[in-house]
């Protein structure tokens, strides 16, 4: 597929499964964004009358903040109830589609878990990670959904009408532009190193990174070879690699609850979420009434050869590669190179975060669970995540190095 062929053929990965599995763990950890055809229809409803113990003389809607509805097409929000779920959320099912029908839910309800990222390719189809449906890779194979697949794109395009992310000036790194073709020759490649279940997943990203400071160095037209990285007798994390995941963590994996653009990375909130550790020395990974260093998360095994935990990592990185949602105008504006390379880092704040978890229950071993609940979390926090122009330089600053992702993956 060349970026002269149509902008709506709609791509579907392989291999990603999808059905609702109806646990309610969807509706919850945040306020359902409106429409004001959403607020309209459904506020529109007697909801005390409908099921007078539930809903008779509460508030059910809120108007969306400035900062919340900016550059969406949202309005107004279902406020969550006391237990932090959707007040809508009735024994693990919707109220709104139980009374009426799932055209009468909010749009944004209608349309997950499934996200659309148009290219110069074509658009591609992926799933969120939130959904424990797509964290277990529940139901039917979504090449075999097309039909509706086709049909949830149709009401995405009625959403966001607008909605034609800028891929004109994608680079390799700062300073080396590349064609979109040349972009999905390397991803073909990058895939090819997440897939090869020869090697463990901490070498499928470190020779994805190497792979491409190859292309950084030919395309400089070094004569000198790019170091070769190797978690094998990788240097210890040092203290720009700790203050860097110190800053990741606190926004990816937040103890408190962060409103939509609280948790942004600017470059200031950058400087604020590392707590100047240089000057005040103590980076730890901190979850809900505990802290630990990284040279104890360290020393407890992550599993390496647990095949449903490597099978969600894989399909994880696999459909946020897939669709484009990790460099260019799918995250930042970010180069090729950090945008990789943060997704490997990534990975390591997965282990260290599903260690942290498996310590909180004062278990020696981390579990499948552990996992599904970082990855979970950590879905959530990128789609509610955006950079400014200063913290992606920041990224291209502190990311392009293979050493780095090295370090942290041997490290975490």
């Amino acid at each position: 597929m060349t970026a002269a062929q149509s902008v709506e053929t709609l791509h579907i990965p392989e291999g990603l499964n999808y059905e609702c599995t109806g646990c309610g763990k969807c509706c919850g950890g945040w306020s359902v964004p409106l429409t004001e055809q959403d607020y309209f229809r459904i506020a529109d409803i007697d909801w005390g009358k409908q099921s007078p113990e539930r809903y008779f003389g509460k508030s059910l809607f809120r108007e969306m903040r400035d900062y919340e509805s900016e550059s969406t097409p949202y309005t107004h929000a279902i406020m969550e109830g006391a237990d932090g779920h959707c007040p809508f959320l009735v024994d693990k099912l919707c109220f709104i589609h139980a009374k009426f029908d799932s055209k009468t839910k909010p749009s944004i309800c209608q349309l997950f878990p499934y996200s659309f990222n148009r290219t110069p390719s074509g658009t591609y189809a992926t799933i969120s990670f939130y959904s424990m449906g797509a964290v277990n890779n529940s139901g039917r194979a979504l090449v075999e959904q097309r039909d509706y697949l086709e049909s949830k794109f149709a009401e995405f395009n009625q959403l966001y009408p607008d909605h034609q992310p800028n891929w004109s000036q994608i680079q390799l790194t700062t300073g080396i532009s590349m064609t979109w073709d040349q972009y999905l020759t390397h991803e073909e490649k990058l895939i090819s190193y997440i897939k090869d279940r020869s090697v463990s997943l901490e070498n499928r990203f470190l020779n994805g990174s190497n792979y491409l400071a190859r292309i950084m160095q030919e395309a400089r037209g070094s004569a000198v070879a790019p170091a070769v990285a190797s978690t094998d007798g990788a240097a210890n994390l040092n203290w720009l690699d700790k203050n860097l995941l110190t800053a990741l963590h606190k926004i990816y994996f937040p103890i408190d609850k962060l409103g939509r653009g609280e948790g942004d990375f600017n470059f200031y909130r950058f400087l604020y979420q590392t707590g100047f550790q240089g000057l005040f020395p103590g980076t730890k990974i901190r979850v809900p009434g505990k802290s630990y260093s990284f040279e104890t998360l360290e020393r407890m095994p992550f599993p390496s050869t647990d095949p449903d935990i490597e099978d969600l990592i894989y399909r994880y990185f696999y459909s946020r590669i897939f669709g484009k949602h990790y460099f260019g105008a799918g995250f930042g504006q970010l180069s090729l190179i950090t945008g990789f390379n943060h997704l490997a880092i990534i990975f390591g704040l997965i282990k260290l975060q599903s260690k942290a978890i498996a310590k909180l229950r004062n278990a020696e071993v981390v579990s499948y669970l552990d996992v599904a609940a970082a990855v979970r979390q950590l879905e959530k926090r990128l789609g509610e995540t955006s950079l400014d122009g200063m913290a992606a330089a920041t990224f291209e600053a502190l990311m392009t190095s293979n050493r780095r992702v090295a370090r942290v993956l041997a490290h975490s």
